[in-house]
């Protein structure tokens, strides 16, 4: 009797002692693919240390080096992505090598409007990496410069178009964005419009898009006093100018980097060509660089084309409605001021 009794307790001791060993052998695989985990995490962050050493410390991916400077300097909010990997010194000389040199004025004689058709079309575009829409006005006369500025803010592209009884529009000049939250309607660049000078001042010269009266799209270098004699009505400071006279300005493939972008140009018959490219939304729309931008209004017969703000503030609306696609997630923002297409 007393034998079984210390069998049967022996038994319970037994499965004590196995659910005892599951447990620790359970704590052990548990931990074993935990130290599995943190060395394949710690390798790629090596590896991401290594690529970045790479990247940015070396000479092997030279262009996508520079295309990604141009890229995050070209923004108002993300030029840390450069700034944090490499210094004022190597960035400067990048952007230095990539600027655009705009050293000739468009020559307005070569212009001759006999295109007044009041129709106007719409294109989209699509190409490796982004989506665009191209407007095409007929009649460069009911293009016009308006200032959107109200006493504390800028107006949205859909209202100005809306206010002025117009048919279409787009962002022009840029304005102060002070950690992204600018309220569209404080001034940096020159802008002139019905020939008064809105910022700036008379005696420096500035990088001016204009148009006469008549529609011609003037692009230069003046003094306030020399574009109004060259018979510029309106014009914003902005570019890099595209197209002169035919010539093509941009060659080098990373010049700007990729960015959403709005730009104008013009044919020699008068034709008004507005260019919107999307960005900034992966497995949509990326944006473009100057290089592919010029490379559209070459398509398009453009005589004159010329770069506008971009970014968050590119805005195309036809009809009463945005038909691109701002790249802020609140889509458009305010602005101070517009080319609009009159009805």
């Amino acid at each position: 009797m007393t034998n079984v009794i210390l069998n049967n307790q022996y038994d319970l001791n037994e499965g004590k002692n196995n659910n005892y060993n599951n447990k620790n052998k359970k704590i052990k695989k548990k931990k074993s693919k935990l130290k599995k985990i943190l060395k394949v995490f710690l390798m790629l962050i090596l590896l991401f240390i290594i690529f970045i050493i790479l990247f940015f410390k070396t000479s092997l991916f030279q262009k996508y080096k520079e295309l990604w400077v141009q890229t995050a300097m070209s923004t108002m909010n993300h030029q840390y992505l450069a700034t944090w990997f490499l210094s004022d010194e190597e960035i400067e000389e990048i952007m230095q090598k990539l600027a655009v040199h705009n050293d000739e004025n468009s020559d307005p004689s070569k212009i001759k409007i006999t295109n007044k058709s009041n129709e106007i079309k719409i294109e989209q575009i699509k190409g490796s990496g982004y989506v665009g829409h191209v407007m095409i006005i007929g009649n460069p006369s009911r293009v016009k410069l308006v200032d959107a500025r109200k006493t504390n803010t800028g107006t949205k592209l859909s209202e100005i178009v809306k206010e002025r009884n117009a048919i279409a529009g787009i962002n022009a000049g840029g304005f102060a964005d002070d950690g992204g939250h600018g309220k569209g309607n404080k001034l940096v660049d020159a802008v002139i419009i019905d020939k008064k000078l809105l910022n700036g001042n008379k005696t420096d010269t500035y990088s001016l898009i204009g148009l006469t009266k008549s529609g011609k799209l003037m692009l230069g270098k003046y003094t306030y006093d020399e574009a109004i004699k060259a018979g510029i009505n309106s014009a914003v400071e902005f570019g890099p100018f595209l197209i002169v006279n035919g010539k093509n300005q941009i060659t080098n493939e990373n010049s700007g980097g990729i960015q959403p972008r709005m730009a104008i140009g013009q044919k020699q018959d008068g034709t008004l060509i507005f260019v919107s490219i999307d960005g900034r939304k992966p497995g949509y729309s990326l944006g473009t660089t100057l290089l592919e931008l010029q490379k559209i209004f070459e398509k398009y017969g453009a005589y004159n084309a010329a770069n506008l703000d971009g970014g968050s503030s590119a805005t195309m609306v036809y009809n009463n409605e945005v038909i691109n696609r701002p790249s802020t997630p609140i889509g458009e923002r305010y602005l101070p001021n517009a080319f609009i297409v009159e009805n």
